[in-house]
């Protein structure tokens, strides 16, 4: 299992979408908490090298 301190939580599929077709790992997809409706999904991402990186590439 993998530490909290070693993921990235991503809240848009959009940005989600862009690391993933870039070749970072997914770990796994979890509820937003802090959606009343219920209908937005959290994307955690295993921490690797340039991943910061590519999410603020525009």
């Amino acid at each position: 299992m993998i530490s909290k301190d070693k993921a990235v939580v991503i809240f848009t599929a959009k940005a989600a979408r862009k690391l993933l077709k870039s070749g970072f790992t997914m770990i796994d997809v979890k509820p937003d908490k802090n959606d009343i409706d219920g209908k937005r999904s959290v994307f955690v991402f295993k921490y690797q090298d340039g991943i910061f990186e590519m999410l603020n590439e525009k």
